[in-house]
């Protein structure tokens, strides 16, 4: 073990500045696949300390043992146990490729994590395989191959386990304290790959996009649920089809000073801009209360844009008219060029396609939308004084 300290040693003093490039590449390579076999050595010993039973008996188990001694955690100390346990019982390949440094720890517990799924005459078969795969591919990418393996030689129990992911799935989703909406879901792969294909189409970032991933992919959900409702086959819900509701008095949609907050179904409240951003291409009920707040008038619900605006408008823009994005006809609502609130007209030559995003971002930003002769509107994107092209996010200064 001396020669051991004495390399990490020698490793902190260096100087890594003084290396050119291509030596820093090639010694990192070295000391990654180092790194593996000292993992092995690891291993190792751990097994042979795990069969000893010295650990039983001040911490009732080696898991226990090592959380405890190495301050690892409960996870992390249980699949060392077991992953030190696989290699030194029933794969005997995989232990010498990480001897070797070929494979890393993660290429290792998943070949391992065949055991109990298929038979040790399947691990025979295939680790020698999975073992040269992975010395070529990443952990990902050994992933499916073990999935491969598992539903070969393991049908039966590899079902059973999709059926025990399915029946796991669950989407939580709260609201805090501040309106902000906070969630986390669990979906079986095929579930999983079926959302993720939707997000990534609905996410794409277009010229000057700004959004980080996270933000895009935040956007991409909201896209997708106005796209459902908009589309009318979402079940009866109430015995209306499903919609957001919301109630504000006309001042607020004037974003007249002094006017309360719009109210939501769920218990949300905005300002005036967002408002008036989904009043843009709505349906719209009059009701009118008396002093004491009993309804005097229910007026008839009216849409913005009737169906041959809605043609008209499309036929003239053909999509989203922000700069660079291309979202179709079905993905925009119809837009107030001068909000009806403020007297705009509900006419072709006052409305124009923007898509669910792009219409958050010119109510929240208060974009100029430019008139052009004969043409379709345009955006002034420079007005947005958050706006910068690539604009990183950082810390802010003390």
């Amino acid at each position: 073990m001396g020669n051991l300290t004495s390399a990490a040693d020698e490793l902190l003093a260096l100087d890594a500045h003084a290396l050119p490039g291509p030596v820093l590449a090639e010694q990192i390579v070295e000391i990654r696949r180092q790194i593996n076999r000292l993992e092995a050595g690891y291993l190792q010993l751990l097994q042979v300390f795990d069969r000893t039973g010295a650990a039983t008996a001040d911490h009732g188990s080696t898991a226990a043992w090592a959380r405890a001694e190495l301050r690892l955690s409960p996870n992390v100390a249980s699949r060392d146990v077991h992953l030190a346990r696989d290699l030194a019982d029933s794969f005997p390949a995989t232990r010498a490729a990480l001897a070797d440094g070929v494979l890393s720890p993660a290429h290792a517990q998943l070949i391992c994590s065949l055991k109990g799924e298929v038979s040790d005459e399947a691990i025979d078969a295939s680790e020698p395989h999975l073992v040269d795969f992975a010395s070529q591919v990443t952990p990902k990418d050994l992933r499916a191959a073990i999935a491969h393996v598992k539903h070969t030689w393991g049908r039966d129990k590899a079902k059973a386990n999709e059926h025990d992911d399915y029946d796991n799935r669950s989407l939580h989703a709260s609201t805090t304290m501040g309106g902000i909406g906070v969630g986390n879901w669990t979906l079986h792969p095929v579930g999983h790959e079926t959302v993720m294909t939707a997000l990534h189409a609905a996410s794409r970032p277009v010229i000057g996009d700004d959004r980080t991933a996270a933000q895009r992919r935040a956007d991409a959900l909201i896209t997708i649920a106005e796209l459902a409702l908009c589309s009318g086959q979402l079940p009866i819900s109430g015995g209306v089809k499903p919609h957001v509701s919301v109630i504000c008095t006309l001042p607020t949609l004037q974003d007249k000073p002094g006017s309360p907050a719009a109210d939501y179904s769920y218990g949300a409240t905005s300002s005036s801009t967002w408002a008036q951003r989904l009043g843009c291409d709505a349906e719209l009920a009059r009701i009118v209360f008396g002093p004491t707040g009993e309804i005097l008038d229910s007026g008839r619900t009216t849409r913005t844009f009737t169906p041959a605006q809605r043609r008209a408008i499309i036929a003239r823009d053909r999509h989203c008219i922000w700069p660079g994005c291309d979202a179709p006809p079905g993905w925009c609502d119809a837009h107030h060029v001068n909000h009806w609130a403020n007297h705009g007209p509900t006419s072709v030559t006052n409305g124009t396609l923007l898509c669910g995003r792009h219409h958050d971002r010119v109510h929240a930003n208060g974009h100029h939308i430019l008139t052009t002769t004969n043409g379709p509107y345009r955006i002034d994107i420079t007005h947005d004084p958050d706006w910068h092209p690539k604009r990183k996010h950082s810390p802010p200064r003390r």
